[in-house]
């Protein structure tokens, strides 16, 4: 927690920065739905194996990640000039409870509760991507005759060779 807010009292916000608050965190919570659907879409498509869909929603979804970036931003900014203080999670989330409105405090709530499922969805979705290009590479190499793995195997003199595994099916 940042000493310089528990010890001084920051002044109630006027209903213009209310609003203008209000109006930011509205603007990130429906980016925030929009991110969180294409994700949603996203996933379908990747299960599915719709690299066409996949791609029009990584290109929908990359600028929505960047506008989010920018309300973060200027929540930040917002908040710094409002208090005079640095921006910290812990201190604007403290901020909200105590000097903010019931509106701004629910939208708060409900941005803070959709981030971490949004980046637990993009990091299922890009798992999921890593293990299908993984069994896709394999794949590739069984049918192009290309060795999975090499091992390293010991000669009856105790040297080592790099010896090849190949599919059984490859070498007919």
């Amino acid at each position: 927690m940042n000493p310089l807010l528990q010890d001084q009292t920051v002044s109630t916000p006027t209903h213009q920065d209310e609003q203008i608050l209000l109006d930011i965190l509205n603007e990130e919570h429906q980016c925030l739905l929009q991110v969180t659907e294409l994700l949603t879409r996203e996933h379908d498509a990747i299960v599915r194996h719709d690299t066409e869909q996949m791609g029009h929603l990584l290109d929908k979804k990359l600028p929505l990640l960047s506008q989010l970036e920018q309300f973060d931003q200027q929540r930040q900014q917002y908040f710094q000039k409002l208090t005079g203080f640095p921006y910290h999670d812990g201190e604007f989330s403290r901020y909200i409870r105590e000097q903010a409105s019931e509106p701004v405090q629910a939208l708060w709530k409900l941005i803070t509760t959709q981030l971490p499922e949004c980046k637990t969805q993009n990091e299922l979705n890009g798992r999921i991507i890593s293990i299908q290009k993984k069994n896709t590479e394999q794949i590739l190499q069984l049918l192009t005759g290309q060795p999975a793995n090499t091992t390293q195997t010991y000669s009856h003199l105790g040297q080592t060779s790099q010896q090849k595994k190949t599919a059984l099916y490859t070498s007919v």
